[in-house]
């Protein structure tokens, strides 16, 4: 078994998760909230929206609301790492281009680099170290 319970109680409750489900050969573990009567009873959709994985860069990256730069925004829910190992958090005014790696997501043990879709100057940092962010949750905004 790849991970002990107390790593599954942890990812389900950072996650907020109301149900967890487990199969690792034959090790199952299924973890079930029950929800509280003030909450709503809509359903929750089982998995979350995924953008198609392709090895192909975005040709035109959204720009920001106040159409000043570029928003780069999470590829999916996870937990903001800025600085991972030796490499510094990138910080607002840094240079970066295109491809360079701005930061890691972690979800389920998984780390997922996030890159920069254009050349440009780092105008604003949206996450700090170690925040839950969603899937579309704008991380930076590069001018």
């Amino acid at each position: 078994m790849t991970n002990s319970l107390k790593d599954y109680e942890e990812i389900f409750e950072r996650l907020s998760l109301t149900e967890l489900d487990v199969q690792e050969g034959d090790f199952k573990l299924k973890l079930k909230r029950e929800m509280a009567p003030s909450q709503s009873s809509a359903p929750v959709p089982a998995t979350m929206p995924t953008p198609p994985l392709s090895s192909k860069e975005p040709e035109q990256a959204p720009a920001n609301k106040a159409g000043k730069g570029v928003e780069v925004k999470a590829p999916l829910l996870g937990v903001f790492y800025g600085s991972v190992g030796d490499k510094k958090a990138v910080v607002v005014g840094d240079k970066v281009s295109k491809g360079d790696v701005l930061c890691t997501l972690e979800a389920m043990k998984m780390m997922n680099e996030v890159k920069a879709p254009i050349d440009g100057t780092v105008i604003e940092v949206c996450a700090g170290e170690g925040d839950l962010v969603e899937f579309d949750q704008v991380l930076f905004v590069i001018e």
